[in-house]
């Protein structure tokens, strides 16, 4: 690569020994990748087809008090077709004092912009959407295990396998402001980042995080959209989130204040972890005195608030609502919980392990649990380093008071939690105001006259109420709401929220292979399908409609009309190998759809085995396995099965069984692609021969084989263990690809 410096090109153009502080210079063209900026300047506008390998970059800058004006430019990273999963290096980097960069798109590189120990940046009205992002293997019918996200190590920038729009390591007091990201899969990483000001910026539409915060405090995250930053989602199937969320707060980010953003449609909204230093190594430490006010959280897969193992967190005034938990805080403490409004949630909030923890305030209306605190003996999490220093963890002395419950199924929930206090609570329409569990020692219950009946006591050592009398008395909230308005000023006033009229709701999150669809174009996923009997398919475009207008094969298409988006499901009319093509008409012009199904009978045997007879040890054990009694014995239409941490049915255990599946095919001749997605071993084999196998302890894993067979009817067995943990055993069939 030819690598050149932009201040020396002005130097021999005779431009001046140096530009004046704050001058920019007229114009630059970047006419090679590796090109280097010293000094103040303005580069042409006008697109840049810059490939840059690994960790290089196509335009590098590096000084003191520069400003580099890149307003109308296009940096291009990535030829036409080529998959943003094999996306690689870095558009710009920037190291150096008090930089300032504004205006340039960067798309198709692994990460669109990276600064290194550059204090006092500035990045302004730029866009670095389409970078890198991982092809994603879940289905709308199946969740993929390895598609989650791991963050939990970050020390050594582990973050940046998973690339972003903006990666930031070592840039204190950075102001990102006005900038854009979609359609990849990080929009900004902030690593060792202290006072860093991110204001009104959109980072929606992501495969993995809008804003990723690691070591990371006294920050102000103001205003900005995060909104869509999902994965592991199939409306109605799977709401797993794996991982993604629009604001992640991880390993010892302090005092940071998080105010009027619009985290919607996220795995979580918001997700805070003290990371594993404090887990897993000192026990000390977490992700502390964070102020959480006035963001909206709504529609995550999982959470709308998450914070673990940590303390001094508030949350105020945030809207939470369609989520599986409205705040999930387990194993923290003295967290305040305030003013919050959480509807139509299945849990309102749950703590499990936390003590000192203040829920005030709050509407909670139209879930099915409002609020539960609980101790269990977690004995995976309590013997950890932070389970000991906090002492086993107890769930109590927190207080419940001053809330809202209204439609609610069952107000509060207290089991093996002592000392806490319930005061001040209005309840409409709810079935059970409070449920007591297990050890509930020094509680102080006060209950409005007339409640008091209804309250279900399975406590070990029974609660005396306190009565409130005919009206309930409302106390004074915890938390200054009026203080956190006066450090954000009147400048700041909310504007990223979504607004009426638009699409929102769980039901308008749609996954395919790239991460969430934003709405924008016409698509179906999967467009190319290997099924078994059957296979679902999204139809994704602005609301619109649709109609099948042609079908080859032996297959049946419902419905074959209707309004994007939508879900068509294909199914088999005959028995065997079925390849098919669909062409569906939308107003943006034609859908293609292809593929094959298999219609066959599966046979499937289980049977158990111990240590003595691990089936790796050879032929041997596996024969003794398999030549017992099976412990159940099933009839399947196809192989997809994902167990997770359980077992096929009561019979079989969870751990050490064994699965064998067997049927006949009947095929044409020719090459045929054979995959396996299993944990843990598998082989299979064709009229008696093995053609694949991945005999070991693994987790999900895919294998393939191709093979070539003559016309005719093929016996197919395929073998499968599980030891611990996950099982899974998927198989499909296809033509070979070419």
């Amino acid at each position: 690569m030819i690598h050149g410096t932009i201040s020396a090109c002005i130097a021999c153009l005779s431009w001046g020994t140096g530009p004046a502080p704050g001058h920019v210079r007229d114009m630059v063209r970047l006419d090679r990748p590796g090109m280097t900026i010293t000094t103040n300047v303005r580069v042409a506008p006008g697109t840049y087809e810059l490939a840059a390998g690994d960790t290089q970059a196509a335009v590098e800058i590096t000084g003191d008090d520069i400003t580099v004006d890149l307003t109308g430019v296009t940096l291009v990273g990535a030829g036409p077709g080529t998959p943003a999963n094999a996306y690689t290096g870095r558009g710009i980097t920037i190291t150096g004092r008090n930089v300032t960069v504004k205006g340039v798109t960067v798309r198709g590189y692994k990460v669109g912009v990276y600064a290194e120990k550059a204090p006092g940046l500035s990045i302004a009205d730029c866009d670095v959407s389409r970078n890198f992002r991982q092809r994603l293997k879940s289905t709308v019918q199946r969740e993929d295990l390895s598609d989650w996200l791991y963050g939990h190590e970050n020390d050594r920038n582990e973050w940046l396998r998973y690339g972003a729009g903006i990666y930031l390591y070592r840039c204190p007091d950075a102001r990102i402001t006005k900038c854009r990201a979609r359609n990849g899969q990080n929009g900004l990483c902030m690593v060792r980042c202290d006072r860093a000001r991110i204001t009104d910026n959109d980072m929606s539409f992501m495969s993995g995080w809008g804003l990723a915060m690691w070591r990371s405090s006294d920050g102000e995250i103001i205003n900005n959209k995060f909104d869509w930053c999902m994965r592991g989602y199939s409306h109605g199937v799977y709401s797993r989130g794996q991982d993604s969320t629009g604001i992640l707060v991880y390993e010892q980010c302090h005092r940071n204040l998080f105010a009027y953003n619009s985290a919607t449609h996220g795995g979580d909204g918001f997700f805070l972890y003290a990371g594993n230093e404090t887990v897993k190594k000192t026990g000390r430490g977490g992700c502390n005195d964070n102020i959480v006010y006035c963001n909206d959280f709504s529609h995550a897969a999982a959470n709308g608030i998450e914070a673990t193992f940590s303390h001094g967190n508030v949350f105020v005034a945030n809207i939470l609502d369609e989520c599986t938990h409205g705040v999930w805080a387990g194993y923290s403490f003295d967290t305040v919980i305030q003013g919050n409004r959480i509807s139509r949630c299945k849990y309102g909030v749950s703590i499990e392990h936390g003590h000192g923890n203040v829920i005030t305030g709050n509407v909670i209306a139209d879930t099915e649990l409002g609020v539960q605190l609980w101790w269990d003996d977690d004995k995976d999490l309590l013997t950890t380093p932070f389970g000991k220093v906090h002492d086993r963890c107890p769930s109590k002395s927190n207080t419940v008071t001053n809330n809202r419950f209204q439609r609610v199924r069952k107000g509060i929930r207290l089991a093996d939690d002592t000392g806490s206090a319930v005061r001040g609570n209005e309840f409409e329409d709810v079935e059970v105001p409070v449920h007591l569990a297990g050890d509930t020692s020094g509680t102080q219950l006060a209950l409005d006259d007339g409640l008091q009946n209804a309250v279900v006591d399975e406590s070990t050592n029974g609660v005396s109420f306190q009565s409130e009398g005919s009206k309930t008395s409302r106390g004074q909230d915890r938390y200054d709401m009026a203080a956190i308005e006066q450090r954000l000023g009147s400048k700041h006033r909310p504007s990223a929220f979504l607004p009426d009229g638009v699409r929102r709701g769980r039901n308008q999150i749609f996954i395919d292979q790239w991460g969430p669809y934003d709405f924008t174009d016409v698509r179906a996923f999967p467009s190319k399908i290997t099924g078994g009997n059957n296979a679902v398919v999204q139809l994704l475009g602005p609301e619109s409609d649709f109609r099948v207008t042609k079908v080859q094969g032996e297959v049946r298409v419902t419905p074959t009309e209707g309004q994007l988006p939508a879900k068509v499901e294909i199914d088999t009319t005959e028995a065997g190998l079925q390849p098919f093509g669909i062409t569906i008409a939308t107003d943006a012009g034609p859908l293609a759809l292809t593929g094959t199904l298999l219609s066959t009978q599966w046979t499937v045997t289980y049977y158990g085995w111990d240590a003595s007879t691990d089936p790796r040890s050879g032929d041997a054990a596996w024969h003794g396995i398999t030549t017992e009694e099976p412990l159940s014995r099933a009839e399947t239409s196809e192989l997809d099965f994902v167990w997770h941490g359980g077992s096929p049915n009561e019979s079989v255990p969870r751990d050490h069984f064994a699965t064998v599946a067997t049927t006949q095919i009947e095929l044409p001749a020719g090459k045929w692609d054979l995959r396996t997605i299993s944990d843990d071993g598998v082989r299979v084999f064709i009229n008696g021969k093995e053609v694949l196998s991945n005999w070991t302890w693994h987790g999900p894993t895919e294998d393939k084989a191709t093979i070539e067979l003559a016309a005719g009817s093929h016996r197919f067995r395929v073998e499968h263990f599980e030891i611990d943990g996950h099982a899974e055993l998927r198989f499909k069939l296809e033509p070979a690809r070419p």
